[in-house]
């Protein structure tokens, strides 16, 4: 009876273990900065710790959403299509994006012009002699959409002589500039700062394909009872959230200069399968 006891005692006593706020990992930005804003209103939501976990890859960030090992968690494009058919899982906000900023969030495929290839479809019959690279399995703008637009053609990434991931869009260019690469998919805007900051280098490349705008993934939150996702999402659409969204802003190259997040419409992200 005694030993029963305790053992209520001690439950009721433990801890509550933190609440996981998440995203992934990306050279260019610190996110456990970017991020730290949102961790504090989902625990002030919750009531509850909250820790911030960065994964690798946006592949490994839906990866564990999935698996139930994430609470709320800042995504891109490629993590969302991949894990909004997991159960319990939902967007509740996203950052409200400047216009010009979303025109420009596109991605390109690149080709040196000592390839000798001039279009997308010289490539079908050209991949076993062309290196591709890519920025990181995920990327939506550095992997997704160009493997989307390939597919189109009969030809995957995978079909290519040597298939690179460089870690960077800057990278990915840069890998292609070197001679390391023949082929190259990174988001717009590396491509851009070259032509603008070295038009004899970018002379020496040519732009096989260019996709419409792309927009930012959403901030989701997996329901559950323990997590107030109702609560959550309408902490970050008040107008007095603005600097949470500008902090979360900053840790991606799509959101820059956001400052406030308006509801998720499910119309815009509808035309993006991970198929």
């Amino acid at each position: 009876m005694i030993f029963a006891f305790l053992c209520v005692l001690l439950a009721h006593s433990a801890p509550e273990p933190p609440l996981v706020v998440a995203s992934y990992s990306y050279p260019a930005f610190d996110r456990s900065v970017a991020l730290a804003p949102m961790a504090d209103v989902v625990g002030h939501a919750a009531g509850r710790p909250v820790k911030i976990v960065l994964f690798d890859t946006p592949d490994a960030l839906s990866d564990a959403v999935c698996a139930g090992q994430v609470d709320v968690a800042m995504t891109n494009l490629g993590a969302w299509v991949t894990m909004r058919d997991c159960a319990g899982v939902n967007a509740i906000a996203v950052l409200d994006t400047p216009p010009t900023v979303l025109d420009r969030y596109r991605g390109v495929l690149l080709t040196r012009a000592d390839t000798g290839t001039s279009g997308l479809a010289d490539l079908s019959a050209r991949t076993e002699t062309l290196r591709y690279s890519e920025v990181l399995p995920g990327s939506t703008s550095g992997a997704l959409v160009q493997a989307a637009q390939l597919r189109e053609l009969g030809v995957t990434p995978a079909h290519f002589a040597a298939r690179l991931h460089a870690g960077t869009h800057d990278k990915s260019l840069e890998y292609l500039l070197a001679g390391e690469a023949d082929i190259a998919a990174l988001a717009e805007n590396p491509w851009r700062s070259l032509q603008e900051s070295d038009p004899a280098r970018a002379e020496t490349l040519r732009l096989l394909w260019r996709s419409d705008p792309l927009p930012p993934g959403p901030v989701i939150c997996r329901e559950r009872e323990a997590v107030p996702c109702t609560a959550i999402g309408n902490a970050l659409l008040e107008a007095g959230a603005a600097a949470t969204a500008e902090a979360l802003a900053q840790g991606w190259m799509e959101t820059e200069g956001a400052e406030r997040f308006r509801p998720y419409d499910e119309a815009v992200y509808a035309p993006f399968t991970s198929h």
